[in-house]
C-alpha cells in the first residue's frame, strides 16, 4: 500500500518470514532519536513536572538485527531472524532480554505459508500495523490508541507462529506459546492464543483478532485466568490521502477495581500526503470500567509530520497529548517508548523533532 512510505521501509525489517525469500543473510536497523518537551500535569502519584531531553525511538523503536532465508527446493525454504532494541541517544539496551523484539526460525511455503517458532509478534500486532497511518509510530499511534501495551500481547515468546499463504488479499494467522514454562501452580501462566484474518488491497487494508492470555489470579496465587484482547481496524487510502480507525476490547482477568478494569477503545486516523511529507491527525477515546462511581475516561490526540530526505532517511515533527479523568491514568507513547503521567487525573503532552535512518 502506497499510503505510507517510512511504514513499507519498516515493514521489511518487521515483517520476517514474509520479507526472507532471498538467500544469505542480512543486517539490518534503524536509528532514532529527537529532541522533546515532556509535560505532565499533577495527579494522584506526584505534582506536576517539565522536563527536555534528548530521547531514542519517538518515530520507530531503534534497533539492529540479523535476518536470513535458504532455498531447500520444491517451493520450500527456511528462515531465521533475531532482532536487538537499544536506546540511540545513550547506548543502552532496550528490555532485559538481548533479542528482546524478536528471536525467531521457520520454514515457509509459498503453498502452505510460514511456520515458525520463539519471540515474535502476535496476530494483533500485524492487524494493527497494516491499518494505522503511523504504522505505530510517532504520537497517538493505534497502539496507544488501542491501551496495547497493557495487555503484555504485543509479542509472545516460547510461541509457535503460522501465517497463512495470500489468497486474492486475505491471510490468517495463528500464534499459540507454552506461556512462561513455570514448574510450579500454576504452570500455564503466560500462554497466549492469538488468532486473526487480514485483508490487504492497494486501496483498503482490514482486519479482526481475539487473543487470550493466561494470568495468575488472585495474585501470587496457584490459580490463573484468562485475559482477552480482541478488536476490528480498518484503513483506506483515496489517493491524496487515506483513512482509517478501530475498535478494541480488552478485559483483564478478574473483576474490575478502583485502578484497574475492562478497557474499550475507539479511535480515527487521516494522513494527508503532499509531495515529499505528509500530516497525521489522530484522535482517539479509551473508557475504562472501574468499580467506582466514576467510569475512567482517557483521550488522546496525536498530531504529526513527516518529510522523507530520501527512502531510508526521515526528518519527522509532532505533538501528542493524553488527557485523564479523576479515574484514568493512561500515559502516552512515541512509538513504543512509554511516557509516564503521575497517576490518575493526570495529563500528558510531549513535543518533539527528530531523524530516523534506516539501514
Amino acid at each position: 500500500m502506497k499510503h505510507l512510505l517510512p511504514a513499507t521501509l519498516a515493514l521489511s525489517m518487521l515483517a520476517g518470514p514474509a520479507a526472507a525469500q532471498g538467500s544469505g543473510v542480512t543486517l539490518y536497523g534503524i536509528v532514532d532519536n529527537a529532541v522533546e518537551i515532556q509535560h505532565v500535569s499533577a495527579g494522584s502519584a506526584g505534582p506536576a513536572r517539565t522536563s527536555r531531553q534528548l530521547v531514542s525511538g519517538t518515530f520507530s523503536a531503534s534497533r539492529f538485527g540479523f535476518k536470513g532465508s535458504e532455498e531447500l527446493g520444491d517451493g520450500l525454504r527456511a528462515f531465521f531472524q533475531l532482532e536487538d532494541g537499544f536506546n540511540s541517544d545513550d547506548g543502552t539496551i532496550t528490555g532485559a532480554a538481548f533479542w528482546g523484539r524478536k528471536a525467531i526460525v521457520g520454514l515457509g511455503s509459498n503453498a502452505w505459508g510460514d511456520l515458525w517458532m520463539g519471540r515474535d509478534y502476535t496476530p494483533a500486532f500485524w492487524v494493527q500495523y497494516f491499518t494505522d497511518v503511523n504504522a505505530f509510530a510517532m504520537y497517538g499511534n493505534s497502539g496507544t490508541m488501542s491501551a496495547f501495551a497493557l495487555t503484555g500481547m504485543l509479542r509472545a515468546s516460547n510461541g509457535v507462529f503460522y501465517a497463512s499463504p495470500e489468497f486474492k488479499g486475505l491471510r490468517a494467522r495463528l500464534t499459540y506459546t507454552f506461556g512462561d514454562e513455570s514448574p510450579t501452580a500454576p504452570t500455564d501462566v503466560g500462554k497466549v492464543l492469538g488468532l486473526s484474518l487480514e485483508y490487504r488491497s492497494p486501496t483498503l487494508s482490514a482486519g479482526a483478532y481475539h487473543q487470550t492470555r493466561r494470568v495468575a489470579f488472585p495474585a501470587n496465587g496457584s490459580t490463573s485466568a484468562s485475559s482477552v484482547y480482541e478488536g476490528v481496524t480498518a484503513l483506506y487510502d483515496f489517493g491524496g490521502w487515506a483513512a482509517g480507525g478501530g475498535f478494541t476490547r480488552y478485559d483483564p482477568a478478574g473483576p474490575d477495581t478502583a485502578t484497574s478494569g475492562a478497557t474499550r477503545s475507539l479511535w480515527a486516523s487521516v494522513q494527508v500526503r503532499f509531495g515529499q511529507g505528509d500530516l497525521r491527525l489522530n484522535i482517539g477515546r479509551i473508557n475504562t470500567a472501574v468499580s467506582v462511581p466514576t467510569q475512567g475516561r482517557s483521550t488522546l490526540v496525536g498530531i504529526n509530520y513527516n518529510y522523507a530526505l530520501s527512502k531510508r532517511t526521515n526528518l519527522y515533527a509532532g505533538v501528542g497529548q493524553t488527557r485523564n479523568n479523576v479515574s484514568a491514568q493512561l500515559g502516552l507513547e512515541g512509538a513504543s517508548r512509554a511516557i509516564p503521567n503521575n497517576g490518575r487525573d493526570s495529563d500528558t503532552t510531549a513535543a518533539g523533532a527528530g531523524i530516523r535512518v534506516t539501514f
